[in-house]
């Protein structure tokens, strides 16, 4: 098979398409033909070093896909070859042997000997992935390979946030950070799903234009305005009751700084600075809480395959690039110069 695999850490340059052994499936594994390959950030980082999770070398990136079953072990029922499926980023043991095990809590993404897809194993980037079976999601009917590709990352992981965790109302007023990337493009919808009334920040006027489109009531441009400020202003000097944050670095601190009083913040990335003073004097008078996200289980991914077939959310995706172009595809995904997800073609 043709897959797109780096070996040794560094820029976009790293990524060669070559010739690999097709995957064979083991007992309980099945073995998925891609069709359509997403995109995301985190590939960067593993490519380039510095997410802090070791990963073999030489390896094959890649968190999301989809695709039909090409092959199953012989212990595998659930499935048979021609199946639509996705395999699931956050590879769960099923039942790990722990004293309290967040698979069988419906947590399957905090796995305690779990792993990730393209990470810890080889992942997506090729024409073929094997994963145990119960990693596996099957695709709904009318759920596109294009669709499922673009959601599971960006959809499940903005609906643990928003749905889980911060648990947004109906009237309540939330900040989307980061406007135009797959979280924030997501968060929007699904804000807008749970009735809540929608400020979405971003870097650039056209970002916040096109979000605006996808339903964002206010927008502010936080390269040209103070954040929390423009924020408050906005909601006659309260602030925001959540935020959807996956910046880091001064955008979080800005974002605790607009929150009203009980406010809550769903966070699950920090490009742009992993470590941040907190007040913690200000985060208990004003009894804010701060949630770390680490994406979705299979419950709530299976959720978002729901909604998208039934056309109540809708993806944004950006381009479609062919993965013998995968280098081209992380610069432009570095260039942050896009609006939704970039895809894959094996």
């Amino acid at each position: 098979m043709r897959a797109a695999v780096f070996h040794e850490y560094g820029g976009p340059e790293c990524l060669s398409c070559e010739t690999l052994p097709d995957p064979e499936p083991g007992p309980d594994e099945v073995v998925i033909r891609l069709d359509t390959v997403g995109l995301n950030h985190f590939d960067i980082d593993i490519r380039a070093g510095v997410a802090g999770i070791p990963t073999p070398l030489p390896h094959t990136l890649g968190l999301e896909g989809a695709g039909e079953i090409a092959a199953v072990g012989g212990e595998v029922r659930a499935f048979r070859p021609g199946d639509r499926v996705a395999p699931v980023f956050s590879l769960s043991a099923g039942r790990c042997g722990e004293t309290v095990c967040y698979c069988q809590r419906g947590q399957d993404n905090l796995c305690a000997v779990g792993g990730i897809l393209g990470v810890t194993a080889p992942g997506t980037y090729a024409e073929y992935v094997k994963v145990a079976a119960h990693n596996c999601l099957p695709l709904p009917d009318g759920l596109s390979f294009e669709a499922a590709s673009a959601v599971q990352v960006t959809m499940g992981t903005a609906w643990q946030m928003l749905v889980d965790q911060i648990r947004v109302r109906p009237g309540e007023t939330v900040l989307v950070n980061a406007a135009g990337g797959g979280i924030g493009t997501a968060a929007i919808q699904i804000a807008r799903l749970c009735g809540a009334r929608v400020i979405a920040s971003a870097g650039s006027d056209d970002k916040l234009r096109r979000a605006q489109a996808l339903g964002a009531h206010e927008t502010v441009n936080y390269r040209e305005a103070d954040l929390a400020q423009a924020v408050r202003d906005l909601t006659g000097g309260r602030g925001a009751d959540a935020v959807v944050e996956n910046v880091g670095g001064d955008i979080l601190t800005a974002s605790l700084a607009a929150l009203a009083a009980g406010g809550r913040v769903a966070t699950c990335g920090a490009h742009a600075g992993e470590t941040v003073p907190i007040d913690i004097i200000d985060l208990f008078r004003r009894q804010l809480v701060l949630h770390g996200t680490h994406g979705a289980g299979q419950a709530q991914i299976a959720e978002v395959y729901r909604l998208v077939a039934a056309g109540e959310l809708v993806p944004q995706i950006h381009t479609r690039m062919p993965l013998a172009e995968a280098a081209d595809a992380h610069r432009l995904a570095e260039s942050r110069d896009f609006f939704g997800k970039i895809l894959l073609t094996p």
